[in-house]
């Protein structure tokens, strides 16, 4: 009896020897699989967030020509501003001549065509201004969303790196977890 009873205990210690070993290999198998999907996890992010930063560049570039762009007509619009205080003084004077010298001729309609050509020009002007400038706000507000998703990606792949895998290459190998 004593025999067989040993026999039976010994039978049952190999069992349970094959079916934590058996553990042992199926959790470092999963968590070698974890680790993996992680390190794909992160690649993926970098990749992502290289992509939003390429994105970011092409934004502030198009950001620095609409400026510039805004600038040349805001020069532009000084300019006919300029020209339009003149054409408009010469009209203005040639409207305090005396009596018969006051009269409609083919200079004062030049310059009544001046002044309406100039006036149509600075309106044409303001109107790509202010789209100028609704264009230059898209882009401050694209450029923000962008800086954001690049701010979470690499405060996500830093979590992802620094903490998960450092915390993950503690994990035991498949004979520490069997117990030997």
């Amino acid at each position: 009896m004593c025999a067989t009873c040993r026999m039976q205990s010994h039978a049952l210690r190999n069992t349970l020897d094959a079916i934590l070993m058996n553990a042992a290999r199926d959790l470092r198998s999963q968590a070698d699989s974890v680790e993996r999907a992680l390190a794909d996890r992160i690649s993926c992010m970098e990749e992502v967030r290289q992509k939003l930063e390429i994105d970011l560049l092409t934004t502030l570039q198009r950001l620095a020509d609409t400026e510039i762009q805004i600038d040349k007509l805001k020069v532009a619009i000084r300019n006919m501003d300029h020209a339009m205080k003149v054409v408009q003084t010469r009209l203005d004077n040639r409207n305090q001549r005396p009596r018969v010298e006051n009269c409609r001729d083919q200079s004062q309609l030049l310059l009544i065509a001046e002044v309406k050509s100039i006036e149509e020009g600075l309106s044409a002007m303001n109107a790509q201004l202010r789209q100028e400038e609704e264009v230059k706000n898209e882009l401050m507000n694209r450029r923000g969303e962008l800086e954001k998703e690049i701010m979470m990606k690499r405060r996500t792949i830093a979590i992802d790196r620094d903490r998960c895998q450092l915390l993950r290459s503690h994990f035991p190998s498949a004979t520490a977890l069997s117990g030997y």
